[in-house]
């Protein structure tokens, strides 16, 4: 069955016909798995998370009230979902120490940065936001991956706007201050060769 849209699709689940949700957990199967493993890091919890949160996405589908996109309600059920998992597992996160970037100059690595491989960057880049806090992850893979926006991301974290600009405005800073950081590593590196 091909479904034109969400709503059609949901209509349909709702009249009765359960095959219509496999549409949308076709299409929406890979952002479920890439926003869960963004979150707890480990592929087969995420693959786990993601089918609970379909699971629960389908026996909660009557309580949709369509104020938001499907996508983004989702969305809150697989954050809800993975915080539940990290708390379950009470997974220890590593602390970056800001006193540590503090001395590095910000015009060495931007001149530094235009010389890596657009691959060594993103790779640098996938490090530094694997090395944060599952929250954090999420509101970078929401924001950046997903393109949620602000409002999006309130709907689904239970957070106010603002909070939401504050914490993605904290965790820039976070990732430019841990990207300068493995920056450094990498320009020792190539200078000592």
């Amino acid at each position: 069955m091909k479904c034109p849209d969400d709503t059609y699709c949901i209509t349909r689940v709702l009249q009765g016909n359960t095959n219509a949700y496999s549409y949308l957990v076709e299409k929406y199967k890979r952002m479920a798995y890439t926003l869960a493993l963004k979150l707890v890091q480990v592929p087969e919890d995420a693959e786990e998370i993601a089918q609970d949160a379909f699971v629960k996405a389908f026996q909660a589908l009557g309580t949709f009230k369509g104020e938001s996109k499907f996508s983004t309600w989702l969305y809150k059920i697989i954050y809800n979902v993975s915080i539940a998992r990290l708390r379950k597992k009470q997974l220890e996160v590593i602390s970056i120490d800001d006193d540590q970037n503090s001395d590095f100059d910000i015009c060495e690595t931007d001149d530094f940065l235009t010389q890596l491989a657009i691959e060594e960057q993103n790779a640098i880049v996938r490090s530094c936001i694997d090395q944060l806090s599952a929250g954090e992850r999420a509101l970078i893979t929401l924001y950046y991956m997903n393109e949620s926006t602000v409002k999006e991301i309130t709907h689904i974290t239970g957070d106010t706007e603002s909070n939401v600009k504050i914490k993605l405005f904290r965790i820039r800073n976070k990732l430019r201050g841990m990207i300068k950081y493995n920056l450094r590593d990498k320009i020792t590196v190539d200078y000592e060769e």
